[in-house]
């Protein structure tokens, strides 16, 4: 049975291969003692401008283009990272990649093909969340990874396809959302929800600590049950591979200093670090995926260290340096050449 499983995932690989998409976002999260941080960058061939807004709670939102959509009041205080500007839904321009909330959930959006990734029809009577607002509806909502897993799971809303187009390097090209989710909070808890050709699937504890892009999770954790080691290619499983070494080490020395711990976190970033003309070989046309920016979260202290490729200062945020009970959302920080 074993054998069949791993020959099921090599073939799932080579899928990748056959479709053409690599992208490897790639996130860690730890939690040990004080320790409750994560590491995550945003791989892509293109351009991220990336705006760090933060927002008041009491923001009016609706978080879907339908007439059954969740909408309401905001309950948190929210930092949230903005990518592609350029990019359009059916909810306006860009998207929200990453988010946390004054309560220490954090939220994110990452890459999953959409020979992978297909999201069901939603139902009449329950209320619907775009599958590009889930970060914004998370965060906006809920203080724990326990509220969020409940009304995904729950039927208390629908999550329904939408649309983006035009993001960067596939400009005049529209696509259905080809994404998946993490999420993590301050007591440690974690899940990875996907949904997989309209199937939701949703991953707890130690196997939603770390999160790449395609195949979809479960093949992942086939490779990790067998055994498999990382090696130096810039594939998404490699990468994730080679941040859950990291993670495990952490574990192995018991990490519980947040300070020592967010210096060990570099390592996951270095480690899993695209940022120069490395083509993919792995590719029917060889290309580069640059990670654009690396974002580390202290979910203790609510503080993100963001790090642009392409500049030399890292940019810190918190929930200082804006007034959480004002409902409107400030710009904390954009990249210098678009100031």
């Amino acid at each position: 049975m074993k054998k069949s499983i791993l020959a099921l995932a090599l073939a799932a690989t080579t899928t990748v291969t056959i479709v053409g998409t690599a992208v490897a976002c790639t996130t860690a999260v730890y939690h040990n003692g004080n320790a409750s941080v994560s590491s995550r960058s945003m791989d892509w061939h293109g351009y991220d401008e990336a705006e760090v807004l933060g927002t008041g709670k009491g923001v009016e939102t609706k978080y879907a283009a339908t007439e059954n959509a969740v909408s309401g009041v905001s309950q948190y205080a929210t930092l949230k990272i903005k990518s592609f500007a350029q990019a359009t839904s059916s909810m306006g321009s860009s998207l929200v990649a990453e988010a946390m909330n004054d309560q220490g959930l954090e939220a994110r959006i990452l890459y999953l093909g959409r020979e992978y990734t297909a999201f069901p029809e939603g139902s009449a009577g329950t209320p619907d969340v775009s599958s590009l607002q889930v970060p914004n509806w998370a965060v906006d909502n809920y203080a724990t990874v326990e509220g969020v897993i409940d009304a995904i799971q729950n039927g208390k809303v629908d999550i329904i396809e939408d649309e983006v187009c035009n993001l960067p390097g596939k400009e005049g090209h529209c696509t259905q959302a080809p994404v998946h989710y993490q999420f993590a909070d301050k007591t440690g808890d974690k899940a990875v929800v996907e949904f997989v050709r309209g199937e939701l699937k949703v991953y707890r504890g130690d196997n939603a600590a770390q999160l790449s892009n395609n195949p979809e999770l479960a093949v992942h954790l086939e490779f990790d049950a067998n055994g498999k080691k990382s090696d130096g290619s810039i594939h998404p499983i490699d990468r994730r591979l080679r941040a859950k070494e990291i993670i495990t080490d952490m574990y192995v020395r018991n990490v519980t200093d947040s300070d020592q711990a967010k210096v060990a976190m570099r390592a996951v970033a270095n480690s899993t670090f695209a940022g120069y003309e490395q083509l993919d070989y792995t590719l029917d046309n060889p290309a580069t995926f640059p990670t654009l920016w690396t974002v580390h979260t202290d979910r203790n202290s609510g503080e993100w260290v963001l790090d642009r490729h392409d500049t030399w200062a890292a940019e810190k945020y918190d929930f200082t340096q804006f007034d959480n009970t004002i409902s409107e959302s400030v710009s904390l920080g954009i990249h210098p050449a678009h100031k």
